[in-house]
């Protein structure tokens, strides 16, 4: 049979024609589940990996919410790269500076050891085949070693960053002949600016047990470090690196005290894109190198293609950018039998918008990368198979050859699967669209469209588009040069459309276009198969009656945005009049075959219409083949879905013996088999990686009930270490918990998905929860004093309540749903006052803009339902929000132990406050970070608090003075109420912390990388001396705890200098009733206490003199 046709390795672009891609993924997306909501009984009680429909997760929700919470939708510019480690330097050198000692409080590390959370890569130790090094993307590197004992297989884990303050580790790589260095990269690319930014690269020189931050790779200045995604060391000299990141490859040849940026996607291949969320063209997210020619090395741009380099990586260029169905991640694998092959898993364009045809293909080279052909399923093969990256690909895909046989690949997305080439197989032919631009003054954005690495649309494959089928596409060249005219349609838009808008939108969908009239345009649009010219149409951004060449601009006012999107017709063209099809709205898309996003090329200074160079935008129709494939799914029960990195270590060719490691979701998984037989890691306790959201206690007892992020919620048995497991007790993803009393439990599930136990029964759902519409990050409010009431919120009905621990829900009216409402159905907040469980606090906004958006707070919201006899509902109240907030969702909110119009906001925007707090039930606010006043130009906090992203805040009970602080680099604390914070450093691992609680004696972490830590209250030391380790710079009366009180209360107060201090007590009337100091004191935090055994119920002040000045009254009850 003659060899296929294969795609040739040139800066041009494909796109499929096949006609059978709408058959295969019609029956392939047969087998896709409802969402969770619809679908409650795979949720509850699962089992992990048991069935399809439980393993399709929400990976691009987390990354909306942390969008959301970072301002990103908003406009805010993203905390710049590298920042998380300057801050946390900052915060160590303030710490010297004030003479602060680390302080190792015993903190108790719960786990779960048998949940792993996410884990981008691993690799083994070249020099031990038992030894593997592990990225996770909370918990840092780790170190795993494979053991038998017994019979019985064994790892070893041991945690090697902790010390660290970036523990999203996603890539590493180890010196082949030197193993005692090793690079690890931070950062998740996959989820671009909408994740957490990376610090850099790390190295070590003695095997992880030590690492030295490379300073050159966060630099604040150079955005292209913020996300490092594959790192590749020369296996002679572990001194020079290549690393790719979302928008470059780097190379050092020093071990990383210097970098050069060999590659600037942005500049070098004129990429142009929208800038923000949605520019994932220019992410290099995986790079590889030849194993035996270090020279031979591979990199995978999003959305664009497959470059490669010949001389180490010092240069570079495009190998192939052309796929049949589109392509956004790219992912690549080179055969170690035969290093000529080389083969790539791409996510098709398709997987983000559902369109008819396959989402997930196959790529091979056999001749290093100069030329390369589509591997295609075979005829027959079960419809599974066309999605085998299961339609997130952008977020797990992953691939790597049979380290005998470079036919054979392994394959990871939702599931793993293996697949080869038919020998001897059927040639599949193809119809390929290919771009090729030879006018040197236009360049052309990639905004994820089908065509030309994304920079093409339209035709039938565009599911807006309408009558133009596959036959009909053709050949196309629009000219340019003096005297190349024609009429055309010209559409405009709504002004401010583009404003505010969810990334994953493909823009202003084509009936938001409104016909204007028929004007000349300087080009001409000619169908070459066929000699005919076309009919054009075109967006007028500037709404001034031309088509307009300028410079790359999506920023500032919409009228100077370069968005003069340009429409190609099937139709004949006709100078004389317009086609009454289109003059409708969004009429052009009748015959649409290809539309594109022009710009002024970078080097042009300017272009006149009138007088335009010469210039040929070619878009032609040729064909292509491709072969056949086989691809089976190979999955069993015991591991976790959703697969990152994949690598063999061969064993012995003779007998096809081989090993597979995994990287996934819930930590590794590997095989000793060839694949057959698979052992997930966190089978062996000890990866504790899991991302909790929150976690609490059994009441009296030392058990826990956690959220994760992609395992779901488990329980604890009694007193757990980070050596035991924990049981699995609901799927989807974990969020808020309650353990109320003994054996009443409850959890939630993304959407508002709520489950409870009661009395030991088995899970339900509760009551009538999903007959509200619910947010991802799903809240609930309740304290122990709200005994069976529970809150939760919805982003269009506001507050629900349940008077029966869930066993029946209702709304709460709002004062004002126009300051409730929310563009994305992310994660607002609810919780309940600790101090009185009828103040409930609510909402995801807190700003002046968009005519305000703001919290909600109700001060009787136990009260009973309207009805039988009860005429007074739940009144809530819209709180004005100060003017010093961002616009952006909040990222926490909490109250206060004894003050019942106490209570704290959180944020995550970059220069802005991060924590703001009232004591008069929302009527005003003060900033508790410093950040107030503080030009962004600066962006450092006046008291110490970080520039981070701030989840949570604490206030201990027994020293309220004493606040923590959980942010995305550890716990930070104030020990005067507020004033002043500092790194707290006291042996908690520098991992970012999502929920503070105490139940009993314990102090709960909920670490979002690290599991559950608890640690006892008494550890907290709260003597005067220790409170008092540094001078407040001003006289303050604190707020007395308990409050309300009975029979006894402490009081607080604060001395700037030596001073002579009265405290007294007044009843209501103004009668003196009790002196409770009244002598000199030196400066810093005081306590004393007043037992107010003899005094009768009632309101009582206390106020604070220093040297006969009145400082401040406050006000306290007794309840007896």
């Amino acid at each position: 049979m003659p060899q296929p046709r294969s795609f040739p390795a040139a800066d041009l672009s494909f796109i499929s024609l096949a006609t059978l891609a709408l058959v295969v993924l019609l029956i392939g997306v047969s087998f896709l589940p409802s969402p969770p909501l619809q679908q409650p009984e795979t949720i509850v009680g699962i089992e992990k990996s048991t069935r399809f429909e439980e393993r399709l997760g929400y990976p691009d929700k987390f990354a909306e919410h942390f969008a959301a919470v970072q301002g990103i939708y908003d406009g805010y510019t993203p905390y710049p790269p590298g920042h998380k480690i300057r801050e946390f330097q900052k915060a160590l050198l303030t710490n010297a500076k004030r003479g602060k000692i680390s302080t190792g409080l015993n903190w108790i590390e719960r786990g779960p050891g048998n949940v792993g959370g996410r884990s981008r890569a691993i690799v083994p130790d070249p020099s031990d085949q038992n030894t593997w090094f592990i990225a996770t993307v909370g918990g840092g590197v780790w170190r795993a070693r494979r053991s038998v004992a017994f019979g019985l297989e064994k790892l070893d884990w041991t945690p090697l960053t902790d010390h660290l303050p970036s523990l999203s580790a996603t890539t590493l790589d180890i010196s082949r002949n030197n193993p005692n260095v090793i690079y690890f990269g931070t950062g998740e690319g996959v989820l671009g600016v909408s994740s957490s930014s990376g610090v850099g690269m790390f190295r070590s020189t003695d095997k992880g047990e030590n690492w030295t931050h490379l300073s050159a790779t966060s630099v604040s200045y150079d955005e292209d470090w913020r996300f490092v995604n594959r790192i590749a060391v020369h296996p002679d000299n572990p001194n020079i690196v290549v690393a790719v990141t979302n928008g470059a490859i780097f190379r050092t040849e020093d071990g990383g005290e210097s970098f050069s940026k060999v590659l600037d996607l942005k500049l070098d291949l004129g990429l142009g894109g929208v800038q923000g969320p949605r520019a994932s063209t220019g992410r290099v997210q995986d790079l590889k190198a030849n194993r035996k020619d270090f020279n031979l090395q591979f990199a995978a741009v999003n959305r664009l293609g497959i470059l490669k380099s010949t001389d180490g990586g010092k240069s570079w260029n495009t190998s192939l950018t052309g796929f049949v169905y589109g392509a956004e991640r790219i992912e690549l694998a080179i055969s170690e039998s035969d290093p000529n092959v080389i083969w790539a898993s791409v996510e098709g364009t398709g997987a983000r918008r559902n369109l008819g045809y396959p989402i997930a293909d196959l790529y091979r080279s056999v001749d290093n990368g100069n030329s390369w052909h589509l591997v295609e399923i075979a005829q027959g093969t079960f419809p599974e198979a066309t999605v085998f990256l299961g339609a997130q690909g952008w977020y797990d895909n992953s691939i790597t050859v049979h380290p005998f046989s470079p036919d054979t690949v392994y394959l990871g997305g939702i599931f793993r699967w293996k697949a080869w080439i038919n020998p001897g197989g059927e040639e599949l032919e193809l119809r390929t669209v290919i771009l090729n631009k030879r006018a040197p003054f236009l360049s052309l954005y990639s905004f994820g469209q089908d065509f030309a690495a994304g920079r093409v649309g339209g035709g039938h494959l565009d599911e807006a588009a309408e009558e133009i089928t596959e036959d009909e596409m053709s050949s196309v060249e629009i000219r340019f040069g003096p005297g190349l005219t024609q009429m055309a349609h010209r559409f405009t838009v709504p002004p401010n459309s583009e404003r505010h808008r969810d990334w994953r939108e493909e823009g202003i969908p084509y009936p938001g276009y409104t016909y204007a009239d028929y004007v000349e345009v300087p080009f001409q649009a000619w169908d070459t198969d066929n000699d005919r010219q076309l009919m054009v149409s075109f967006r007028d951004q500037g709404n001034d009656g031309a088509w307009n060449l300028i410079h790359s601009n999506v920023r500032g006012l919409e009228s100077s945005h370069s968005r003069e999107l340009t429409f190609i017709s099937k139709y004949d063209y006709d100078a004389s009049s317009p086609k009454p099809e289109y003059t409708e709205k969004g009429g052009f898309a009748k015959g649409l075959m290809y539309s594109f996003w022009p710009y002024l090329h970078p080097d042009q200074a300017e272009w006149d219409p009138s007088s335009s160079p010469d210039g040929v935008l070619d878009i032609d129709v040729i064909p292509a083949r491709g072969v056949y494939r086989t691809t089976e799914l190979w999955e069993n029960g015991n591991v976790h879905v959703d697969h990152h990195d994949l690598r063999v270590i061969p064993i012995e060719e003779r007998m096809n013996e081989f090993h597979i490691l995994n990287a996934n979701d819930g930590g590794i998984a590997y095989s000793r088999d060839g694949g057959y037989r698979w052992f997930q890691g966190d089978a062996t306790a000890g990866f504790n990686t899991s991302q909790f959201y929150d976690a609490t206690k059994r009441p009296s007892g030392q058990e826990y009930l956690g959220g994760t992020q992609d395992n779901g919620t488990y329980r604890s048995s009694f007193s757990p270490s980070n050596r035991q497991g924990w049981a699995h007790v609901l799927g989807g993803d974990g969020f808020d918990v309650i353990w109320k009393g003994a054996d009443s439990l409850m959890g939630s599930i993304q959407f508002n998905y709520i489950l409870r136990s009661i009395n030991g029964l088995p899970w339900e759902v509760a009551g009538n929860i999903q007959g509200f519409d619910g947010q991802f990050l799903t809240t609930l409010g309740w304290t122990p004093e709200s005994k069976d009431v529970v809150f939760t919120i919805s982003p269009t009905s506001g507050l629900l309540r349940s008077l029966d621990f869930g066993g029946s829900w209702h709304i709460i009216p709002l004062s004002d749903y126009g300051q409730w409402r929310t563009p994305l159905r992310g994660g607002g907040k609810v919780r309940v006052s600790l101090a009185d469980p009828s103040v409930v606090w609510a909402g995801n906004r807190f700003t002046q803009e968009y005519g305000g958006i703001t919290l909600h707070v109700s001060e009787n919201a136990l009260d009973p339902v309207p009805g039988d006899g009860v005429d007074h509902p739940v009144r809530t109240r819209a709180i004005p929000p100060p003017s010093f907030t961002p616009s952006a969702r909040i990222a926490g909110l909490a109250t206060h132990p004894f003050d019942r119009a106490t209570a704290y906001v959180t944020f995550a925007v970059p220069c802005f406050p991060k924590v703001i707090r009232t004591e008069d039930m929302g009527d005003t606010w003060e900033d508790l970070s410093g950040f107030v006043g503080v030009p962004e130009t600066v962006c450092e906090s006046t008291n110490g608090f970080p520039d981070a992203q701030v989840w949570d805040i604490e206030v201990f009970p027994n020293t309220p003075s004493i606040i923590w602080a959980a942010t995305d680099m550890g716990i930070f604390e104030s020990h005067d109420d507020g004033e002043t914070w500092a790194y707290a450093d006291n042996g908690l691992p520098a991992v970012s912390v999502w929920r503070i609680r105490i139940v009993d004696d314990e102090i709960i972490l909920a670490t979002h990388g690290r599991g559950v830590w608890t640690l006892n209250i008494d550890q907290i030391n709260t003597d005067t001396d220790r409170i008092a380790h540094e001078i407040p710079d001003s006289f303050k009366l604190l707020d007395n705890y308990p409050n309300p009180f009975n029979p006894t209360t402490t009081v607080n107060f604060k001395v700037a200098s030596e001073s002579h201090i009265r405290v007294t007590v007044f009843d209501m009337l103004g009668r003196k009733v009790a002196i409770l100091t009244d002598q000199p004191y030196a400066g810093g935090i005081h306590q004393i206490q007043w037992d107010a055994s003899a005094m009768g119920s009632g309101q009582y002040l206390y106020r604070m003199e220093a040297d006969d000045k009145v400082i401040d009254t406050k006000s306290m009850i007794l309840v007896k």
